[in-house]
């Protein structure tokens, strides 16, 4: 028998660019229109790749789940 794991509720959606938001902490842009935050804040988040932009850029076409779109959440209409 496999051992359960936790899976992120949302739909898979593809980054598709990142920004920075007021705070300046990064924004991960979805294909969907959505937006997400990867903060790298250890030891609860590790993120280490979204603090360089090359790091960024690798993970552009990436997958993150959009618990927006499982909802049936609007897109934003404007970046910050």
């Amino acid at each position: 028998m496999k051992p359960m794991q936790a899976k992120a509720a949302g739909t898979p959606r593809k980054i598709v660019g990142f920004h920075q938001d007021d705070s300046f902490d990064w924004v991960a842009d979805l294909e969907c229109g959505h937006q997400q935050h990867v903060r790298h804040n250890p030891p609860w988040t590790s993120r280490h790749w979204v603090t360089t932009p090359q790091g960024r850029r690798e993970h552009i076409g990436n997958e993150l789940p959009c618990s927006l779109c499982a909802s049936d959440v609007p897109k934003l209409s404007n970046k910050s």
